[in-house]
């Protein structure tokens, strides 16, 4: 698994079509035709072949770590297969990022994502100082 993490001043995506890569991938249904945040944690992520469990779980703890040092209530969820060549199954890549949707499900972080499964056109607006963009392996 993959990341790359930033402290946006603004994001905002809007889906422009339906995915057709990699082959088989099955999009959510569309929330709505655009989502933004504004002062949130962007993470973008790829799941790679091998990911299992505990990748999911580090990944996870690396967010609300990250969350809580940049003091910061709003996450933006933003699967992203461009971070890899080595992609998990779409079946796999969309159970760990439901997973991960759920794992936020019990916490008092706002969480939104951006549409898995979907060509989206996108607006970042990220901070400049250290360390508000970081890149993971898990």
């Amino acid at each position: 698994m993959r990341a790359l993490l930033l402290h946006g001043n603004k994001f905002k995506t809007t889906v422009v079509e339906e995915s057709n890569y990699p082959e088989g991938i099955d999009p959510e249904v569309k929330k709505s035709g655009n989502e933004q945040m504004e002062n949130c944690l962007i993470a973008f992520f790829t799941v790679e072949k091998g990911d299992g469990e505990d990748q999911l779980n580090k990944f996870f703890n690396e967010l609300t770590s990250s969350l809580d040092q940049m003091g910061l209530k709003k996450i933006m969820i933003a699967p992203f297969v461009h971070l890899s060549n080595n992609i998990a199954s779409p079946a796999d890549s969309k159970y760990f990022y439901e997973k991960l949707m759920s794992k936020f499900s019990n916490t008092d972080y706002e969480v939104k994502s951006s549409h898995y499964g979907y060509h989206k056109s996108l607006l970042l607006d990220i901070k400049g100082y250290p360390g508000s963009f970081r890149y993971r392996e898990f």
